[in-house]
């Protein structure tokens, strides 16, 4: 049986007022500078020819999708791909977070992020039950090459798993916006091509 090979796509830059705010379902567009980029990335992945892409349905995942994807590929929205829900820290800068948060849910975010859950928000054990559901699914799938476009926690997340780091690392694998990472998925392990 030959390789799967795995392309993760995270989503391109958004404008400037995003910039260093927690957005998980703020749902912004691309920049023009993200859209660019995006468009840069078409042929190195239509060079490694994937035939399913899967993505967020979140607006600034969706329009990477569509300046990524080569034509005659076939595309699925999936909702387990949205970003984290950051509750009341939604669309805050750190700085404002820090003011509104307590102690205690600022030791565990640091420390213990794996028992976090957002004021109002999604808990990172629910986030963590349906990205790794969405990863299994997807080494288990038949095509040769498969590409997913998302977000960057949900890349931390399914590489951190495929790299059994611990969660405490997770932000070691966090690709920038606008990148590509290719994964190979052969007789049960993974390999971290590019």
């Amino acid at each position: 049986m030959s390789a799967m090979k795995i392309l993760l796509i995270r989503h391109g830059e958004v404008g400037d007022a995003y910039r260093g705010r927690f957005i998980g379902i703020t749902d912004p567009p691309l920049s023009e500078s993200g859209r660019a980029g995006c468009l840069a990335l078409r042929e190195r992945v239509a060079a490694l020819s994937p035939a399913r892409f899967f993505a967020s349905p979140l607006r600034r995942a969706a329009e990477t999708l569509e300046l990524v994807m080569p034509s005659g590929a076939e595309a699925r929205f999936d909702r387990r791909l949205a970003e984290i829900d950051f509750g009341e820290w939604e669309n805050l800068p750190f700085d404002d977070i820090s003011r509104k948060a307590s102690p205690e849910e600022l030791r565990i975010w640091a420390e213990e992020p794996e028992k976090m859950v957002f004021p109002r928000g999604e808990s990172f054990a629910v986030f963590a039950a349906r990205v790794d559901a969405f990863g299994r699914e997807l080494l288990a799938g038949p095509s040769p090459a498969v590409a997913v476009v998302t977000h960057g926690g949900v890349l931390m997340r399914l590489i951190s798993v495929w790299k059994n780091l611990p969660v405490s690392r997770q932000h070691e694998v966090l690709p920038p916006r606008g990148s590509l990472t290719v994964f190979e998925f052969e007789n049960g392990e993974l390999h971290h091509v590019e």
